[in-house]
């Protein structure tokens, strides 16, 4: 008895650490915090392997780098006048520029209601989106298509209309989340999103100074970006405004 004791001692105690590893975990993930900070983090690991998968295809010269050319010269045969002044609003929409002068007045409005945490991840996500683009344009250096409309003497790869779009518009659409109450007010919020999104990013298609390659690694890279300062506000806002409003612990 006491050597089937001895032998079975290890394997209890190594299973009574799997139970309360397990339970800690499970009782982890009950908690709406850390729960969101994992979601916000596998995104943003998704979003990267997307990103990732893009820039290959273009670095390789791939089906989807070679389509690219072959798309953007079929679609500048497509254009017409209304559907250059119809594009050329949403890519505005889309600027930095327009994002930027967005964000701030979001920003100035969530700091006056005491939402210092929301309105400090609205530059986080802008601020670091531009840097982030014009770390990996310089990178890539691909020029721009042959066939476009505005003549841009940037680099094409990844779009930064795409990326800042993604990025800035989806943490507004974050940050309303939280204030909408019934499923339909969400798929309302998601669809308008998704939609703004896409039609910025078809934009810059349509005018030829991106190339598909272009636009869907600028989207990876936003929602990258948005995902991670998601993760960072989840993470650090409580203590942030805490530091600020001292009164409200």
């Amino acid at each position: 008895m006491d050597v089937r004791a001895q032998a079975h001692g290890p394997r209890a105690g190594e299973q009574r650490l799997r139970q309360r590893l397990v339970a800690s975990v499970a009782s982890a993930w009950l908690w709406a915090r850390p729960r969101r900070i994992s979601i916000a983090l596998c995104v943003a690991f998704l979003a990267a392997l997307a990103f990732a998968r893009v820039a290959e295809d273009y670095v390789t010269d791939d089906p989807l780098a070679r389509w690219d050319v072959s798309f953007a010269r079929w679609l500048s045969a497509e254009r017409t006048t209304a559907g250059d002044d119809v594009f050329r609003v949403f890519s505005f929409v889309g600027s930095p520029v327009f994002a930027l002068a967005v964000a701030a007045f979001a920003c100035l409005l969530l700091y006056r209601r005491g939402r210092v945490a929301d309105a400090a991840l609205l530059p986080l996500v802008l601020g670091g989106a531009e840097l982030l683009n014009v770390i990996l344009k310089l990178s890539f250096h691909r020029t721009r298509p042959e066939v476009a409309l505005v003549d841009l003497d940037t680099y094409s790869f990844p779009s930064g209309h795409a990326m800042v779009s993604t990025a800035a518009y989806g943490a507004l659409a974050y940050l309303a989340w939280g204030r909408l109450g019934s499923r339909r007010s969400h798929g309302i919020l998601l669809a308008g999103t998704t939609m703004l999104v896409a039609l910025i990013g078809f934009s810059r298609l349509y005018l030829g100074v991106h190339y598909l390659s272009d636009v869907l690694g600028g989207a990876a890279g936003g929602a990258f970006w948005l995902a991670l300062s998601v993760a960072i506000r989840l993470a650090y806002g409580d203590r942030l405004e805490a530091r600020l409003h001292p009164r409200r612990r």
